[in-house]
């Protein structure tokens, strides 16, 4: 029965962890650097109070983890494939931290596995998970984009369809996708940098998916002072008709019609996001 107990305490205990990591993401940060350092952190940490008990064995270690990288592993890496890395690293820092709570580490092995740990996580967090991501978000083309309608909702200058011999940037957003309104400051800042590009033309879209409405989306824009042109894709048509359906969906289309990039999704750590997109439109 105590081993039983153990068990269970140790279980409960990786159930806590994933719950912190997963209330993190939702109340603080979708930072896939950030959620990926929050995971370590508290992994480590429960790893050096489980390595202070004399009865804990590497098995509880694996259930430990394990409720984090099932619920992780189910929900994260399949929208995001370069964050799997995430399912190494963690049971590594809940390793490293049961080895330093052990009595008898030893203190140049301590140094080095932290030292090591540190290491590799600041190469995964700056400099492989920005490109991973970009990478596996962007999808760059040269396809006929197909014809739409939008119905304008801030004023006369709002872009309703492509208009030859100008660039179009259509983003289809949600009020409920917290990808989308955290994506709208980078929006925001491109079109500032690109405001004597008069040829270059930005537009969000909201939808009625979620049970958005036009008056939503107007007291959206004026709660959050957003300065974007606004548009309303009745139905979904438009979005529909590009053959996509998640939020949030970028869609550059060039001067001839032609699709040039679409971008699926967002999330902060994707560091280049804002050059990117400003410097493929200035190539266009």
């Amino acid at each position: 029965m105590g081993r039983v107990k153990q068990t269970l305490i140790f279980l409960l205990s990786g159930i806590f962890v994933a719950a912190a990591v997963f209330a993190f993401v939702i109340f603080c940060s979708s930072d896939m650097r950030a959620t990926y350092a929050c995971g370590s952190v508290l992994l480590l940490l429960a790893g050096m109070l489980a390595g202070k008990r004399p009865t804990t064995t590497w098995l509880d270690m694996i259930v430990l983890c394990l409720p984090l990288e099932v619920v992780f592993g189910m929900t994260a890496v399949p929208q995001l494939h370069p964050v799997w890395p995430d399912l190494i690293l963690w049971p590594a820092a809940a390793a490293l931290g049961f080895y330093l709570g052990r009595p008898r580490s030893t203190g140049i092995v301590a140094i080095c596995g932290f030292g090591a740990l540190v290491a590799i996580s600041t190469w995964y967090c700056v400099r492989y998970l920005p490109v991973r991501i970009a990478d596996s978000l962007s999808h760059y083309q040269d396809s006929i984009a197909p014809a739409f309608k939008l119905i304008p909702l801030s004023g006369t200058d709002v872009p309703i369809s492509p208009v030859s011999g100008k660039i179009l940037v259509v983003d289809f957003f949600a009020t409920w996708c917290a990808p989308c309104i955290a994506e709208l400051p980078e929006l925001s800042a491109a079109r500032a940098e690109l405001r004597n590009r008069p040829d270059v033309r930005f537009v969000v879209v909201g939808g009625d998916a979620g049970r958005d409405t036009p008056e939503k989306l107007r007291a959206f824009a004026e709660k959050r002072h957003l300065d974007l042109p606004l548009a309303f894709d009745q139905g979904g048509t438009a979005q529909n008709a590009f053959g996509y359906s998640g939020f949030p969906t970028l869609i550059v289309i060039d001067r001839a019609g032609h699709i040039r990039l679409v971008h699926q999704g967002y999330n902060a750590s994707e560091t280049g996001f804002r050059k990117n997109l400003i410097q493929l439109l200035r190539t266009l």
